[in-house]
């Protein structure tokens, strides 16, 4: 049953059975009542028209709540943020959004995702049609999950403890109070990334709609199969945000991710799309830490790349400068001698004796 609790917001009759919300004048605090929960929200637009939906799974209940735009958007500016005592990870299926961490606002488009611990204050806005899944983990439901992997007869399940989440979330464990959180922006070579991506968010809200008996284990083996796909480096560039870190140091990092997995040939262009920044704006930030503009700063990467496989490979030169884009043999040798100070010919004579 719905009731309307004003002209623009309607919820669910009863309380959200998963939580237990403590409210503060600075922030509120969440405590999570059962193992694990799943809420996706859908927001249709930014217009005065427009609205967001909510709905919150659980294995007790479900629970909804509708608001318009404008009355979500009032929210997000007017209200504390919250912290909560469980771990929380945010994937953007579509859009969007805006994410206030410790009162500094960062963007997430479609098909990047967020881990939230457990002493960090924040909050999520829309910025565009959107839609997102959070999926909240007890730290009863993480060694639950955690325990099946360390113990499992499988050795390539057994890497998943390698993963740079992993590794976050079990150091993370005894310091509750610690402020951080996993910064993870998707890689450009996965182009099936964002497909599977739905899959098994999809897989995991039908699952929790219409649950059936094996339903609780499903659940289990999909949060698993979740984890799995945003830890790995073949999916995902993850960086490790201790708070103090800035906006503008948290998107040199993403920078930096993105030209380094494409050895530096990324367009203004590719990355205005990954990053939802200007190019302009994303230029002075590399200024700001480099001195360099973004191509200058691209062709570090690129010629790193060179430097490597003239060490480590027999690829003739030629062929090295047309895998890494370079048109014209006189301008690869030009720019290589200026960062080298020695011809690609000499360098590979010096780094294989």
């Amino acid at each position: 049953m719905l009731k309307e609790v004003s002209k623009d917001y309607i919820t669910s009759t009863n309380p959200n059975a998963s939580f237990n919300i403590s409210t503060g004048s600075d922030s509120n605090y969440y405590q999570l009542k059962l193992p694990y929960q799943i809420t996706y929200e859908f927001c249709s637009g930014v217009e005065e028209s427009d609205y967001m939906n909510a709905i919150t799974f659980s294995e007790d209940a479900s629970f909804y709540a509708r608001d318009s735009f404008y009355g979500h958007d009032r929210a997000f500016h007017d209200h504390p943020l919250h912290f909560h005592d469980y771990y929380e990870i945010m994937v953007v299926l579509s859009g969007t959004v805006t994410q206030r961490i410790e009162n500094i606002d960062y963007k997430y488009p479609a098909g990047t995702c967020c881990l939230i611990n457990r002493g960090i204050r924040h909050a999520e806005n829309f910025d565009t049609e959107a839609s997102i899944l959070f999926v909240g983990l007890s730290t009863s439901m993480i060694g639950e999950l955690f325990t099946v992997a360390e113990h499992s007869s499988f050795r390539s399940e057994k890497d998943f403890m390698n993963s740079g989440l992993y590794k976050f979330i079990i150091s993370d464990l005894d310091n509750p109070d610690r402020k951080a959180y996993l910064d993870m922006i998707p890689v450009f070579h996965n182009s099936s990334g964002m497909e599977q991506l739905h899959k098994v968010t999809t897989e995991m809200l039908n699952t929790m709609m219409f649950p059936h008996f094996g339903s609780s284990y499903k659940m289990r083996s999909l949060l698993s199969e979740l984890l799995y796909f945003i830890s790995s480096n073949d999916n995902y560039h993850c960086t490790d945000v201790e708070m103090g870190m800035g906006n503008d140091q948290l998107l040199f990092s993403r920078i930096e991710h993105l030209m380094d997995a494409r050895n530096g040939r990324i367009s203004r262009a590719e990355l205005e799309k990954a990053l939802n920044y200007s190019g302009d704006y994303l230029n002075r930030i590399v200024n700001k830490y480099t001195g360099m503009c973004l191509y200058d700063y691209g062709m570090t990467f690129c010629l790193k790349k060179a430097a490597k496989d003239l060490a480590t490979t027999r690829t003739p030169i030629t062929s090295i400068a047309q895998n890494l884009q370079f048109s014209n043999r006189t301008h690869f040798y030009t720019l290589f001698e200026k960062q080298f100070h020695m011809t690609p010919k000499e360098y590979r004579i010096k780094m294989t004796k």
